[in-house]
């Protein structure tokens, strides 16, 4: 739309400004610190930041962290550093920059796509969507925001636009139509220029790393009952098609990919008319044709890769990928096989235990007490959910132990709820708060720390929150 346009022109300008802002500043002797998000778009986003700051000869150091605490920002402050950059957070800790780092004629940027306020300051640059009318949680992501800077900056850090696009990726700011705002158009852009090249197939993580047969068995989004999981299934279905077991997707070319597409709708009944269940299982796929970036091909088992090293606690294996280092492929790609079999085992723990599920009036929830990692429920709620295992007509919540005496909660619910006003992010961060916990999170995704005693009180109060309470 030309509404879009002119926000995503706004958008360009302020990228614009924090260039100039930030150009004087690439000189030899400047100290940087880079503080960023540990998920796929923090990484991504830091990395292509770091690339510039390399090329500059810029001494930098990097932190992924989840967004600080006041107390947090006080400490950076006493590091001695004469330029921060926050990536993927900041705009809402904009109030302790302010007070701990601005305050001490240090230099600030914040490239974020949260919503925040920021109050001016000379020392400090910004980018963010919300501030030129654009949706943060759509529109681009943080890694999106730091390409948009640094492509200003100098040309030849062009091909690095496969990584803004894994970050909206990562950040699922794809949808069933693509990608809307700036995403729309640096994917545009990147497909012209010749760094990215998209295709049509399956979008199952596996499809260029691992022979066919394993890809099947390891494959979690989406979870294909009979299939993920069970190495016997995979090879006779392959066997069946006449494929070759030993190649992957990409080797056995888009004539058997398509006819092995339609076996496994055969086999998963009804969800073959499930819009969510055919576009996690078939649709656009992304390759990176640029030789600058090192790791899958694939845009998608990138971002895998990434969101690997996040759950596994080693974001910076993922970041030393990003940046280019060859040496880091190995075990990133370890770190993706273990996390896609912790996955399917979670997965598996979850489809034999579907029957202990109980319903509220405005929820679903299961307990998963020690079965489950507690940092890995909110992923698998939200596969169950791609894959058709739950239904989607509320809010499903996961109740994992958390140490002895918390309780982790993770919440998921669907664009359409969110349309009919149902926040679980608001009722998660009341209930919790209400029987002394702490948490919040989107419309759509949530998360909160209980004390254990006070899980049914808890759950009545969500409940009761979720049915028209707080909407």
């Amino acid at each position: 739309s030309s509404m879009g346009r002119a926000e995503i022109r706004r958008f360009q300008q302020a990228a614009e400004e924090v260039v100039s802002f930030l150009k004087p500043r690439l000189g030899g002797d400047t100290r940087a610190k880079i503080i960023s998000h540990t998920d796929a778009d923090g990484i991504a986003g830091a990395a292509i930041l770091a690339r510039c700051l390399y090329t500059y000869n810029v001494s930098f150091n990097v932190k992924f962290t989840r967004p600080l605490k006041p107390d947090e920002v006080a400490e950076l402050g006493k590091e001695g550093h004469d330029l921060f950059v926050f990536i993927d957070q900041g705009s809402g800790q904009i109030e302790a920059i302010h007070k701990f780092i601005l305050s001490q004629k240090r230099d600030v940027v914040v490239i974020d796509h949260h919503p925040g306020e920021f109050p001016e300051h000379p020392n400090l640059a910004y980018l963010n969507p919300h501030a030129c009318g654009l949706n943060g949680a759509k529109d681009v992501s943080a890694s999106g925001a730091v390409y948009s800077i640094v492509e200003h900056i100098d040309r030849s850090f062009r091909p690095l636009v496969g990584l803004a696009v894994a970050g909206a990726i990562g950040d699922r700011q794809e949808f069933f139509s693509g990608f809307t705002g700036v995403n729309d158009t640096l994917v545009k852009r990147a497909i012209d220029l010749g760094f990215l090249r998209v295709g049509e197939g399956l979008r199952l993580i596996g499809r260029t790393l691992s022979p066919v047969v394993e890809c099947l068995r390891l494959t979690t989004r989406p979870y294909i009952s009979g299939i993920s999981g069970n190495p016997s299934a995979c090879r006779s279905l392959v066997d069946t098609l006449g494929l070759s077991p030993s190649s992957t997707l990409v080797e056995l070319g888009s004539e058997a990919e398509r006819r092995l597409r339609d076996a496994l709708f055969a086999r998963v009944g009804s969800l073959a008319t499930s819009e969510e269940f055919c576009h996690t299982l078939w649709g656009t796929t992304y390759s990176l044709t640029t030789e600058d970036l090192v790791g899958p091909r694939d845009l998608r088992e990138y971002v895998a890769v990434l969101d690997a090293c996040r759950d596994l606690q080693k974001s910076e294996v993922g970041f030393a990928v990003a940046v280019g280092d060859r040496t880091a492929q190995t075990e990133a790609l370890a770190l993706l096989n273990s996390r896609q079999e912790q996955m399917l085992e979670a997965l598996g723990w979850l489809v034999s235990h579907l029957d202990t599920f109980k319903l509220t009036p405005s929820l679903r929830y299961i307990y998963f007490g020690s079965a489950v990692n507690s940092a890995m429920v909110g992923e698998v709620l939200s596969l169950a959910m791609e894959s058709g295992l739950v239904t989607t007509d509320r809010p499903i919540v996961g109740i994992a132990d958390a140490g002895a005496e918390e309780l982790k909660i993770s919440a998921r619910s669907t664009p359409g709820l969110a349309m009919l006003g149902i926040n679980v992010g608001r009722a998660l961060a009341r209930a919790a708060g209400i029987v002394g916990g702490k948490g919040g999170g989107h419309d759509v995704a949530a998360a909160a720390r209980i004390p254990r005693e006070r899980m049914n009180e808890f759950l009545a109060k969500l409940d009761q929150l979720l049915s028209g309470g707080d909407r």
